[in-house]
């Protein structure tokens, strides 16, 4: 092979290795919940759709906040963590790359106001303003390439931004509620890969890719307190609508004694497109006492999306293609109070992928394909007029991604590899009742 078809081969291909890592390969696309969002439903594993009666409610159930007993601002709603995994094989036979990086960031912020009240059997109409982060990844990590010499780099960052009004109305033991939120999405993604050899052979890659979208999402909720005791919820959430735009950079470069070969390409304008799913949801909710168990049920409906189809510039496919299938998970979550001052809470939940099996000849931006497992536990201190808690989100799992057959031969074809993620996170809430 010649030098020049060598470097356009890369050209053509490297856009593949830049799918290594979850963000790049667009895990957001494929998984629902990295982690949960809220502060009272992050200790109960999500389970809250029968309950939704604080400032992340209307995530859950805009219907729920018609239930809220006073007006409140949620001060913050952080998580800190690590977002950590591995990708068999994914820079050449023998050589896994491993990712490990601490993620801060803030996950609800929230203004309810109770406009009316009129006593508990009556009715009540709420208002609020809200602030979400459900997903966010950062990465930056790097590995060596067959000698300490030659560097291998990665630099992911994925981060969608909810922003919306609610109102909820209450008559006597029926709360509904409906929102609109206006939502903006950012991906970046960057790969640096530098492969010499002692005689004389080398190549180098840099790719970035920037991504943005823009949409509104719609939701109604419904809340029924059946008795004292027994609560019922359902919502629904509409696909997002909106639009959106891609810019990539590639540069490679090969070359073997004094020959060598450069290709570039440096596209704008082209396109992207909203992927989140309608998404419908319903749960349960029990109290005895100081103890009250909760479980949920969702169901992500399928949606497929192809931005920018056919698109060819100097070899390079820039088609994104995103296959997204109907999954259905579930959350189950309890909380026990002590004293009447100290929330226990516990949750189990899970994250199913939602793309398709993973592929070698597959054409799809999402390739990622692990499903996830999760665990939440926390504890709170409340006051007459504060709410603060505080505890951990564990989840993980294992599955399938697809990773250059062997970097270091510059063999970009696609092989399918095994993928593990871990992401531990520990969270802080806060709210002030007035």
């Amino acid at each position: 092979m010649t030098v020049r078809a060598r470097a356009l081969l890369v050209a053509s291909l490297a856009l593949s290795a830049a799918s290594l890592g979850p963000g790049s390969a667009r895990a957001d696309d494929s998984n629902f919940r990295p982690y949960i969002v809220g502060s009272r439903a992050a200790g109960m594993g999500g389970a809250f759709t029968a309950l939704a009666d604080d400032g992340s409610g209307p995530f859950y159930n805009p219907g729920g906040l018609a239930f809220v007993k006073r007006s409140q601002l949620s001060l913050a709603g952080s998580v800190y963590g690590i977002v950590s995994g591995t990708f068999t094989d994914a820079l050449g036979p023998g050589h896994d790359f491993n990712f490990s990086d601490l993620n801060t960031l803030p996950t609800a912020t929230a203004g309810v106001w109770k406009v009316r009240d009129s006593g508990p059997e009556g009715s009540s109409d709420v208002l609020a303003l809200s602030i979400f982060v459900p997903d966010a990844v950062n990465e930056d990590d790097r590995d060596t390439l067959l000698s300490q010499q030659n560097a291998f780099f990665l630099v992911n960052q994925t981060q969608t931004v909810w922003g919306g009004l609610t109102y909820a109305h209450r008559m006597g033991r029926v709360g509904l509620g409906v929102s609109g939120f206006l939502l903006y999405g950012t991906q970046t993604t960057q790969l640096d890969a530098t492969l010499a050899s002692s005689n004389t052979q080398f190549a180098t890659i840099t790719y970035r890719s920037d991504e943005s979208s823009y949409g509104v999402v719609g939701a109604v909720g419904v809340r029924w307190d059946v008795s004292d005791a027994f609560r019922l919820g359902v919502s629904a959430y509409s696909p997002e609508v909106g639009g959106g735009s891609r810019r990539l950079f590639l540069r490679a470069a090969a070359g073997t004694g004094t020959a060598s070969a450069i290709e570039v390409l440096n596209v704008d304008g082209l396109h992207s497109s909203p992927t989140l799913p309608l998404r419908v949801q319903g749960g349960v909710a029990y109290t005895s006492g100081p103890f009250t168990l909760a479980a949920d049920i969702i169901w992500l409906a399928p949606r497929e999306v192809v931005d920018d189809a056919g698109t060819v510039v100097q070899n390079v496919p820039l088609e994104n293609h995103v296959v997204r299938n109907g999954v259905v998970n579930g959350s189950l979550g309890g909380e026990y109070l002590l004293g009447e001052s100290f929330p226990l809470r516990a949750g189990f939940f899970t994250d199913f992928a939602a793309s398709n099996a993973t592929s070698a000849t597959s054409d799809v931006a999402n390739s990622s394909h692990v499903n996830r497992f999760g665990g939440t536990l926390s504890i709170g201190y409340l006051t007459e007029h504060t709410a603060t808690n505080l505890g951990v989100n564990l989840s993980g799992g294992s599955g399938n991604d697809l990773v250059p057959s062997d970097i270091t031969t510059l063999n970009f074809t696609s092989k399918v590899t095994s993928s593990s993620q871990l992401f531990a996170y520990l969270f802080l809430g806060t709210s002030y009742e007035f």
